[in-house]
């Protein structure tokens, strides 16, 4: 089978994962793509020594149980019922750079939020954090629960990145039958003095109507490629990182690019999708270019 037809998932048989591999079931059944089901067999007791580092958490060794087998069946077994086909197998290694190499020949790797055990919880995190960061492809960060029928909420901020984000949502709002919210946050700046500066009303509302301008030219013919897909469009004064926080809540997904229009060139992960990993209430996708 040639390169990026499969979808990767993480399984390790905590809730969270096994809502990724819900979630990618339905993905991959509406794209006709086979499922790679990856069981990390970490040397560490739920710790990924890489993230960990990341972290700046001590690292130590343990031996883990031999539980890749019934938990791979688990999901083999998930994956016949629903009709989709799969592989599955143990990997040796960090959970993190194990999924970053599996990135290499997939269309997208889906996560669950947070792994077994209260150890893993502590790097959650870091581990997350850096197979977004570094993947070669889409990363999917599922949590159990959310809204499964809300909107697609992309986040765009008129940067070339957004053409991409929106390909993204309106393609999965399509094949699911959701709407899509395109959500775009500004900020106005206060120029902080003895009397901070606060720009009057006139730069305000001028600011304002530029920034809805540019929200709806960065959504010119996507209606016209997607008639099916009903669309909700928001433009709000605020920092785009909380914005989208708070707007996880309602969403079935929140979809970011890697980068934002304020990004510093060859950071790996812009701070509004960084913060979107660490405190979102629902599913996050990230979009990276393939390298």
């Amino acid at each position: 089978m040639s390169d990026h037809t499969e979808i990767v998932v993480g399984f390790d048989g905590s809730p969270d994962a096994r809502a990724a591999l819900e979630w990618a079931l339905r993905e991959g059944a509406s794209r006709h793509m086979r499922l790679r089901i990856i069981y990390v067999e970490a040397d560490v007791a739920g710790w990924d020594a890489t993230a960990a580092t990341m972290a700046g958490a001590p690292v130590f060794t343990a031996t883990l149980p031999p539980e890749g087998s019934p938990t791979l069946a688990e999901a083999l077994d998930l994956a016949e019922r629903a009709g989709v086909p799969a592989t599955a197998r143990s990997v040796p290694g960090p959970t993190a750079t194990t999924l970053v190499d599996e990135s290499r020949s997939a269309e997208m790797v889906v996560i669950g939020s947070r792994g077994l055990g209260s150890v893993s919880s502590a790097v959650l995190g870091s581990t997350v954090s850096h197979v977004a960061s570094h993947a070669h492809c889409p990363v999917v960060v599922i949590q159990s629960g959310g809204v499964p029928d809300g909107p697609v909420v992309v986040g765009v901020d008129g940067s070339m990145e957004s053409e991409e984000t929106l390909a993204w949502a309106f393609d999965h709002a399509s094949r699911h039958g959701l709407v899509v919210e395109v959500l775009h946050a500004y900020a106005i700046p206060v120029y902080p003095g003895v009397v901070p500066y606060v720009p009057p009303v006139e730069i305000t509302q001028a600011t304002a109507d530029f920034e809805d301008r540019v929200t709806h030219e960065v959504l010119a013919g996507w209606s016209e490629k997607y008639p099916d897909v009903a669309v909700k469009t928001t433009v709000v004064h605020g920092r785009p990182g909380p914005v989208l926080v708070e707007a996880s809540a309602r969403a079935s997904l929140i979809v970011v690019g890697s980068h934002g229009r304020g990004a510093f060139l060859g950071m790996l992960l812009g701070s509004t999708s960084q913060s979107l990993l660490h405190h979102a209430q629902g599913s996050v996708v990230v979009l990276r270019h393939r390298r």
